[in-house]
């Protein structure tokens, strides 16, 4: 995805327009968008890797000189955490992805990559000493209490087809039934009731 053109990424991209939710399952039981690709239940959470944009098409783009520091790329170093949770395929929802209008030549080749690990309630207050979180609420608890939802209007902006690997995913709700284990709790789908447009909506004067 490409900032700041893409406001946010709430799934995998499997077709276009159309997102699978990221949903947080237990390591090892098949769920898991890593286990289904690889076939291997190994890192578990996220790897986020980004690259920058090169300075000449930054400043080139944004109109202004932009001062860039040299920076050393480190080696990346698995940092020593559970990784019992990652992250699955969960239900349908509208999103694009939209495709990087800069073009592949516009991006440095250096990157730098962080992990990020999902942690259960259990290890969450192992590794903190806190107490987690309390129970995020569902969909439906979410658009039943009235809370907004968002449409993003991204212009002139094409969205992504979809990769063809992720698309090929089973849900965490299909996978559950495989299992015998039926559905799962809070798995309902949701009517959103109060949603909010985000982005510049912009009329042009044309010939009618």
């Amino acid at each position: 995805m490409v900032v700041l053109g893409q406001p946010w990424l709430d799934g995998f991209c499997v077709a276009k327009g159309t997102i699978r939710q990221f949903v947080a399952m237990r390591l090892g039981e098949g769920y898991t968008a890593e286990e289904q690709l690889t076939g291997e239940a190994k890192h578990g959470g996220l790897q986020i890797i980004a690259y920058p944009m090169r300075a000449e098409v930054y400043r080139k783009r944004m109109r202004a000189q932009v001062a860039f520091k040299s920076v050393a790329m480190a080696e990346v170093r698995e940092v020593q955490a559970p990784a019992e949770m990652g992250l699955a395929p969960g239900g349908l929802m509208r999103q694009e992805i939209y495709e990087d209008e800069h073009g592949i030549n516009a991006w440095a080749r250096k990157s730098s990559r962080c992990f990020v690990h999902l942690l259960n309630s259990v290890r969450f207050f192992a590794v903190t000493g806190a107490e987690p979180p309390n129970k995020p609420p569902t969909a439906a608890d979410y658009s039943n209490a009235g809370l907004p939802w968002f449409d993003y209007y991204g212009g002139d902006q094409a969205a992504l087809e979809g990769a063809k690997k992720l698309a090929g995913m089973e849900s965490v709700a299909a996978k559950s039934w495989q299992k015998g284990k039926g559905a799962l709790p809070g798995n309902d789908p949701a009517t959103p009731k109060v949603i909010h447009n985000v982005g510049k909506r912009q009329v042009r004067d044309s010939g009618w």
